[in-house]
């Protein structure tokens, strides 16, 4: 059972793990149409959940369910509105800093839970999720439900798969699994303990296991982060050393046939495209930098607070859920001229690639849809370790 789908992938994910979906729910006509495209017979409900009988909506073993919770997470850049709602002279209220309704997908899946009682509750989010005022009362909530929580904080360019090699995409998430007391009585809980490939300088190749410097108990935050950051050690007991994970850099995803255009010429602004605006001098700045630091290869530009210019050879930050309109390609001309390099958006293929979706997986809908779907997805390698360890104690 599938709800809040966006991309499907982690219906890709959990079918690749040997489950088979039964129903797919989303608000968004491109989201949806993307389910049926890709996975023929499989019932779509088009709908807002927050409006659905759950009654109406058939049990399965399995609810798969990512809550869209961004507006109190710091990675949105915004904090609850503290103060109430202005009316106009006919009572209606007056436009103010947009607030939708989001938050409230979070108890989509208790209400699930509360009439079908599925084996498992699976789903992922941003760490800040879990650091949010209502992530613990949500925790007693699914406990009075009868289920066991368990939690941990991965990143998708680090995480080792079975089956699937890291994203070249740093990005972290909070997942979870809460498991039916019954089943975990009978089965045990998920291991959810995340390992990479790492090269240890004393005892060489290794997988790394996960460090957290304070509160190992409540593993929720973000790689290398100051606030319950973790990261990784060797394993062996004698040893213990701080360990740098194997990554996958950005240029495995990277189509050499796609050109830019001439930095210098500057962009179009707005959909007319008709007349050409300058970069800013920030953006001829990071352009500069790459230049310099990479000395003719190619690089990325991340147009972020604190980014700058990457090596192809590293993972690029996080997709953000516009879609990743934050990352451009620079190809240098043997110049090293800033007017002259070319530059270029990462494509939308690019981006699903950072994902973890096979080229051939269609994304419906129009440019923006298909941007929105690919920002807010689960990270398929992510999903199918998931789905790999929460299969495992499953009955069978």
């Amino acid at each position: 059972m599938h709800f809040f789908t966006g991309g499907c992938g982690d219906m890709l994910a959990f079918t690749k793990a040997g489950f088979l979906s039964l129903y797919a729910a989303n608000h968004h006509s491109a989201s949806a149409a993307t389910a049926r495209g890709n996975f023929p017979g499989l019932f779509v409900k088009e709908a807002d959940l927050q409006s659905v009988d759950m009654r109406s909506v058939p049990p399965a073993q399995v609810l798969v369910a990512s809550p869209i919770c961004t507006e109190a997470s710091p990675n949105s850049g915004r904090t609850a509105p503290r103060n109430p709602v202005e009316l106009d002279e006919n009572g209606r209220p007056k436009p103010g800093p947009d607030w939708p309704q989001t938050r409230i997908t979070m108890w989509e899946p208790v209400r699930y839970a509360e009439v079908h009682r599925p084996m498992a509750y699976v789903g992922e989010n941003v760490p800040a999720f879990g650091n949010s005022p209502l992530f613990k009362a949500w925790l007693h909530v699914w406990d009075a439900l009868g289920y066991i929580p368990t939690l941990a904080s991965v990143n998708a360019a680090h995480l080792k798969v079975e089956g699937m090699r890291p994203l070249p995409q740093s990005r972290d998430r909070l997942v979870w699994c809460f498991l039916r007391q019954d089943i975990g009585a009978a089965n045990g809980l998920p291991d959810l303990r995340p390992t990479c490939d790492a090269i240890c300088p004393t005892c060489g190749p290794v997988e790394g296991v996960q460090h957290w410097k304070k509160n190992p108990g409540f593993p929720v935050g973000e790689y290398g982060r100051r606030s319950r950051q973790y990261y990784y050690v060797c394993p062996n007991r004698r040893c213990g050393a701080p360990l740098e994970p194997i990554t996958r850099g950005i240029g495995d995803v990277i189509d050499p046939m796609v050109r830019g255009d001439r930095f210098g010429d500057g962009y179009f602004k707005g959909k007319q495209r008709v007349t050409r605006t300058p970069y800013e001098q920030a953006t001829r700045d990071r352009v500069a930098i790459g230049l310099e630091r990479y000395r003719g290869k190619p690089f990325i530009v991340t147009l972020r607070n604190h980014c700058d210019a990457s090596s192809l050879d590293d993972p690029i930050g996080t997709l953000s859920a516009q879609g990743g309109g934050h990352h451009y390609l620079a190809s240098p001309t043997a110049d090293l001229s800033v007017d002259e390099c070319e530059y270029r958006p990462l494509t939308i293929l690019e981006k699903a690639r950072c994902q973890g979706f096979p080229d051939d997986h269609e994304f419906a809908g129009k440019e923006p849809d298909q941007r929105l779907q690919v920002g807010n997805a689960v990270p398929v390698n992510v999903a199918f370790w998931l789905a790999q360890r929460v299969m495992a104690v499953l009955p069978h």
